[in-house]
């Protein structure tokens, strides 16, 4: 929903479990809704995300309910959750609710040939990065595979704990990062189904993804 609503990086913010903890306390609420209540610094709306939204304790519900009753006039929330029967039904009441399929699954190997194909692209020179594009990609249908994996790794690093992104190899990345990596895969994908040549895609695609792990 974020790419949609083009909101940049910098006007996303998340909350989910910390590390160690099995809710979401009211704190993280407050702060999210002191967040929204800022005006947006690159977008037109500031966004916030509620990860695992049926973590939240009774009490930071009740704390989302007043925002949801008056929200800031430049602010979207989204709430994600795998079960919405625990949330206060004058939540829900509040939302929109937007059916989302689970992600197919990708394999570990298959992430870390992902992530092996963007580290051989790491600290070249755009002359450099130009030319292993050419000799990459013999025909777009094998780009657009590597484009659609890629999203599903970088998708799932999301929903990924912090305990395990370091065995993936997404470990030095933050969410900002993994946002705009993936914006870069979207328009690289739309790029190409608009019949763009395919080394000139891909040689802007890993030319700005790599500048996000900088």
């Amino acid at each position: 929903m974020c790419l949609l609503w083009n909101v940049q990086p910098c006007d996303i913010f998340q909350i989910r479990i910390e590390e160690g903890k099995q809710s979401i306390g009211i704190e993280n609420v407050r702060l999210l809704t002191h967040t929204l209540s800022l005006s947006p610094r690159l977008s037109s709306v500031v966004a916030g995300i509620i990860d695992q939204a049926e973590k939240l304790t009774p009490e930071a519900q009740n704390a989302l309910l007043k925002t949801l009753e008056e929200p800031p006039p430049k602010a979207r929330i989204i709430i994600e959750t795998e079960n919405d029967s625990v949330l206060l039904p004058t939540i829900v009441s509040r939302c929109q609710i937007i059916p989302v399929h689970t992600v197919v699954s990708i394999t570990q190997e298959e992430k870390r040939k992902n992530l092996e194909l963007l580290q051989t692209f790491q600290g070249k020179k755009p002359g450099e990065i130009s030319h292993m594009v050419t000799q990459l990609f013999d025909k777009k249908e094998e780009g657009a595979e590597f484009l659609h994996n890629l999203l599903l790794t970088l998708h799932a690093s999301l929903h990924t704990p912090l305990s395990e992104k370091h065995r993936e190899g997404f470990d030095s990345w933050n969410f900002h990062q993994q946002i705009r990596a993936i914006r870069s895969v979207l328009k690289a994908q739309r790029l190409l189904s608009c019949h763009v040549q395919h080394h000139l895609v891909f040689d802007d695609f890993f030319q700005t993804i790599l500048l996000y792990k900088r």
